[in-house]
């Protein structure tokens, strides 16, 4: 007699024709003995596939493989070009479409701001996309596209929206410095000189024409001399 028989002493277990204890309904003998059966037969380690927990059972699924793949692909596209992989990040999600398989949709984070990023970026996606060949040739079947999202948690480097105007406006240059020419030692111009004001054009043109007509009157003044002769001695 057990210790609670002694608190209850007309409690009594239901018993069947034979005054045996019955067991649950739930579970016949057979069926304990077959399960006692199975679980001496397959470890943990070696049940079928349909009784392990949905935990360890979805690293196995295609789904959980290409993500695998499409982080290690992009881990290796930013590190052979030279950008912190802590720029970029990744996110996996399930795409359908009516024509195709169900597949996965590539959602690339930007966590960290520069504008090289934005001039580049189709230039990097399509690295991408060959390096993700070069590993699945099947790639292009399952992978349905790729997109972008600003995930930075501090904006204050982003800069603002400009005026409407200057979308449509032309680019203005940039003023480029002329490069600068070796000095000459002496007076001496080296190379063409353009002139672009009108006023010292005609201010050179006259100056030119003062020394001209001042040349033209050493010559003739030289020719009214006439030669020296010898004078004879006496």
């Amino acid at each position: 007699m057990g210790f609670m028989d002694k608190l209850f002493p007309g409690r009594r277990p239901p018993s069947g024709p034979a005054g045996r204890a019955t067991r649950p309904p739930s579970m016949t003998s057979g069926e304990a003995d077959a399960s006692m059966l199975e679980a001496s037969q397959f470890p943990n380690s070696q049940r079928p596939p349909s009784q392990f927990s949905p935990s360890q059972s979805a690293a196995s699924t295609p789904h959980a493989a290409r993500k695998d793949l499409l982080r290690l692909v992009l881990r290796e596209t930013l590190t052979r070009n030279g950008i912190p992989t802590r720029w970029i990040g990744a996110e996996v999600l399930r795409a359908t479409l009516r024509d195709r398989e169900p597949g996965v949709h590539l959602r690339l984070l930007v966590r960290e701001w520069d504008t090289r990023l934005l001039e580049h970026a189709p230039a990097l996606e399509e690295n991408y996309r060959k390096r993700l060949l070069g590993m699945d040739p099947e790639s292009s079947k399952w992978l349905m596209g790729i997109s972008w999202q600003f995930a930075m948690e501090d904006r204050s480097q982003c800069p603002a929206l400009p005026h409407p105007g200057w979308w449509t406006a032309e680019p203005h240059a940039s003023p480029q410095t002329p490069p600068a020419t070796p000095q000459a030692g002496g007076d001496v111009i080296e190379g063409p000189v353009h002139i672009g004001a009108s006023k010292a054009r005609v201010d050179l043109d006259k100056l030119l024409a003062e020394n001209d007509a001042e040349a033209q009157r050493g010559r003739a003044t030289a020719r009214s001399f006439a030669a020296t002769q010898p004078v004879k001695l006496r």
